[in-house]
């Protein structure tokens, strides 16, 4: 037995992380006086010295337990050395895929294997891909994926993970419950902050209601608003207020941009009836400039049958033909400017319409980003109401504290799919987890 045990004390054969917990056991226990005494034999003292390794193993395992049973998920980070050379350790992040990039070898996938699991691949894939013949490596955990805590707290958010965590710790690092966090002047201006969120919301709705109002009245082309008009899940809040002021400046666009339409409208009109009578005119000139032409051809002819009979001179026929060529030349001008004053009269009617469509597009793209609006600001209203209500029942429920409690319900990503856990103060957490903590019964 006592050759075992001196074999088993031997320091370069101990693992590294029992040589602490050792040292600390024999430098308690020899300081024992009942060790200092005489009293105790060799065999004995051998013994007991087993017994205190013993021990000191026990606790150097209990240490390391959790991150050996712990299986590495994306998000980690990992510290990884090559223990025979003067190169400083790397960190490492596990990624979404459960794999890590390591030097050398490049992707190992280690997700959802022990540290001990994972180091162990590592020194197969550096031997199978002939990198080292007897790889002396190092992996342990740097930094744990963070947790989340959501829900009734005071500042949910993300965490690091330790070790240990349990839920009411996590809870703790969020500032505790709301409740429980909230002083009496917290909860007076949480309810003031919600109160003013609802009246400065309801103001919001009243005016997003009465713009969409005037929008209706623009596009019926009227100079007053109606509220009828306006969207009737916000009817109900323009009963609440005074509309005077508001009507008064809405009534006020609402003309300015009337004036301003109906002015646009009118020079196009006008240009329109403008460009109708220039093109009756030029009309009738054709038909008169078609007489002119046909008279100097008529005119062109009988002095040519005159000139065949050597009634006149040359210097007759060459006058008639110049005239009768300046008479087309005017008649194809007037065919131009017809079809000038055509194209004009196109572009102005086009113009026209696509005033009115534009108009009729915006307006309509503007009554829907309105009750788009009001109902956004519909939701505020009724989660700040909600919230209002929730804190004055809880301030209620808090002079009775005993009848308040809350549910934690852990969700641990395994796989890719969420495990949903009943959890309580004292459960462990795992890195990764989200706690929701909510109000029993709310």
């Amino acid at each position: 037995m006592t050759l075992k045990v001196t074999t088993f004390l031997d320091r370069d054969r101990t693992h590294a992380g029992c040589a602490q917990p050792l040292r600390q056991w024999e430098d308690v226990m020899s300081a024992h006086p009942w060790m200092k005494s005489d009293a105790i034999s060799g065999k004995r003292l051998a013994s007991c010295r087993s017994i205190w390794v013993a021990l000191a193993i026990l606790v150097a395992a209990a240490n390391g337990t959790r991150s050996e049973v712990y299986q590495l998920q994306p998000g980690d980070v990992v510290n990884f050395d090559f223990l025979d050379d003067a190169l400083l350790p790397v960190l490492l992040t596990v990624d979404a895929d459960g794999t890590a990039q390591f030097p050398l070898v490049g992707g190992v996938e280690i997700g959802g294997l022990s540290v001990s699991q994972a180091l162990e691949k590592l020194r197969t894939e550096y031997k199978n891909r002939q990198m080292l013949v007897d790889p002396k490596i190092a992996l342990n955990i740097a930094t744990y994926k963070q947790v989340f805590v959501l829900g009734e707290v005071k500042n949910p958010g993300s965490f690091p993970f330790y070790p240990g965590l349990t839920v009411e710790q996590a809870v703790g690092l969020a500032g505790g419950t709301l409740t429980a966090a909230s002083s009496a002047s917290d909860k007076i201006m949480a309810r003031a902050r919600l109160r003013g969120t609802m009246d400065g919301a309801e103001v919001e709705i009243v005016h997003e209601a009465i713009y969409a109002a005037r929008l209706a009245a623009q596009l019926r082309g009227a100079e007053t608003i109606d509220l009828r008009d306006a969207p009737e899940t916000a009817r109900p809040f323009l009963e609440k207020t005074s509309l005077k002021s508001v009507l008064e400046i809405e009534e006020k666009i609402l003309k300015t941009d009337l004036i301003t339409t109906q002015a646009q409208v009118q020079i196009l009109t006008q240009g329109i009836a403008e460009t109708e009578a220039a093109l009756k005119i030029l009309a009738q000139l054709e038909v008169e400039q078609k007489s002119v032409v046909e008279m100097n051809e008529r005119d062109l002819e009988r002095v040519t049958a005159l000139r065949k009979r050597e009634l006149n001179t040359e210097t007759e026929i060459a006058r008639v033909k110049n005239t009768t060529s300046n008479e087309k030349t005017q008649l194809l001008e007037i065919y131009a400017e017809m079809s000038r004053s055509r194209r004009e009269l196109g572009n102005l009617k086009l113009e026209l319409a696509k005033l009115q469509a534009d108009r009729e597009k915006d307006i309509l793209l503007k009554l829907q980003e309105r009750e788009a609006a009001i109902k956004k600001l519909q939701s505020t209203r009724q989660s700040a109401e909600e919230q209002f209500y929730l804190i004055a029942s809880v301030a209620a429920d808090e002079r009775n504290r005993d009848q308040i409690s809350f549910t934690y319900e852990v969700r641990r990503p395994k796989k890719g799919v969420n495990t949903v856990i009943d959890g309580a103060p004292y459960t462990e957490l795992l890195p990764g987890d989200v706690v929701a903590v909510s109000i029993a019964g709310m």
